[in-house]
């Protein structure tokens, strides 16, 4: 039987207002160029930023401090001495400390009653837990990372290439050399589903369970969408398996740095944005230029006095949030196999929570976060309380457990 945790959490980011989703999905029709275009400055007062707006990668921590820098510089090219920046997540935080270094006056207006976004450390039996964003990606050059290393905080090496994996039908094929394989053969100018469905078509029926296999773990469960709702070219939007590394102690810690010394606005959610050649009105507050950094569907919702251009707006009609959630589960001891890094995969039909990422060694207690994606969050996760939530998750990571060692597979420790 499996055991229960004594303590979890569940995420309702697809739920939540203020990011009704986990990051964001290029649609079908969508490529680099609407990132380009969005992240153009409107008539030297508007300036939109976030990590759906990073034309060089997207969907990470460092893409929106990314996009924050490039909107300061865009605005330091102007006269604007006063600024209102929306939004206290890393893209906001980024600009308005960027721009208060610069000496202007800098104010920034956030929705929640907290900064961070769509980063969030809580405390988890004592732990300090990261609920959305909790890799420094990309780490080489991974400006939040330059910054841990300068505050001296502990990070933890995660290899995403070598997950210790079990498949519910039996042995597990090559998922890798599967996808690969599939982004070679699909066209980027053509609808993604049809011409996966195409390839699949192609393939004998063990290759096409591996190709299945890849595509429910490489793509979908990376952008959170099914493949009737994605561009092709998020083939080529890169992922996690770049040097990527943890924070045992949590993204607070760099939150509470970017933010330190800014005048930052809680419980302040924006509706109307005007702008004419005197300035930038944000609801009641006014100044010379704005900087918008609220994720995609919240940016569609807001009023804009006059209108986005037709183009921007052409633009994000090409954009979405993936649907992606996360449970953390908190155990008297580690009773699932061990690997090295940690790093977990499972192949299940349909799928469900099929990426776990066991922090037990980096955090020195038994901790276990599954991610569950795309379709899958509607089958396994709406309608039911996080307590039901969190014992299902923990069934399927017993369900993987029994299966590697059902298949003799190897695991450390």
């Amino acid at each position: 039987m499996t055991p229960h945790p004594v303590a979890w959490h569940v995420t309702h980011w697809c739920d939540d207002p203020y990011s009704q989703g986990a990051y964001s999905a290029l649609l079908p029709g969508g490529d680099n160029a609407a990132r380009r275009l969005l992240s153009a400055p409107i008539e030297g007062r508007l300036f939109l930023a976030g990590e759906a707006f990073n034309h060089d990668h997207s969907a990470m921590t460092h893409s929106a401090w990314d996009s924050g820098l490039r909107a300061a510089e865009a605005v330091a090219a102007t006269s604007s001495k006063n600024v209102i920046v929306i939004g206290a997540g890393f893209a906001g935080l980024a600009a308005a400390s960027a721009l208060q270094a610069q000496g202007r006056q800098v104010l920034v207006l956030e929705a929640r009653d907290r900064t961070g976004g769509r980063v969030h450390t809580l405390s988890l039996g004592g732990v300090a837990v990261d609920v959305g964003a909790a890799w420094l990606q990309q780490y080489a050059r991974n400006p939040l990372a330059r910054r841990a290393e300068q505050l001296g905080l502990p990070t933890r090496a995660t290899d995403f290439s070598q997950p210790l994996a079990a498949a519910w039908d039996g042995a597990l094929p090559d998922i890798n050399l599967a996808y690969d394989r599939l982004k070679n053969a699909v066209d980027r100018n053509q609808p993604l589903a049809p011409s996966v469905e195409r390839y699949l078509n192609t393939l004998s029926s063990t290759d096409r369970r591996a190709a299945g296999y890849a595509i429910d773990a490489n793509l979908i469960l990376e952008a959170g969408l099914p493949l009737t709702q994605l561009s092709a070219h998020m083939l080529d939007e890169e992922g996690v398996g770049d040097g990527d590394q943890f924070l045992p102690l949590g993204y607070r810690q760099l939150l509470e740095d970017a933010a330190c010394g800014l005048d930052i606005r809680l419980n302040q959610p924006v509706q109307h944005i005007a702008w004419d050649g005197q300035g930038v009105r944000v609801d009641d507050f006014a100044a010379d230029a704005c900087v918008c950094t609220v994720p995609i569907p919240v940016l569609k919702q807001l009023r804009f006095t006059p209108g986005l251009p037709e183009a921007y707006r052409d633009a994000l009609g090409l954009f979405t949030m993936g649907r992606l959630e996360k449970v953390v589960l908190q155990f008297d001891e580690r009773w699932w196999p061990a690997s090295k890094d940690g790093y977990l995969r499972w192949y299940d039909a349909p799928p469900n929570w099929g990426e776990w990422l066991d922090l037990t060694d980096a955090v020195g207690t038994p901790l276990i976060a599954g991610l569950i994606a795309g379709d899958a969050v509607d089958r396994h996760h709406r309608g039911k309380d996080d307590q039901q939530i969190a014992l299902d998750a923990c069934q399927k990571l017993g369900d993987w457990a029994a299966a590697i060692r059902r298949n003799n597979q190897p695991a450390d420790g």
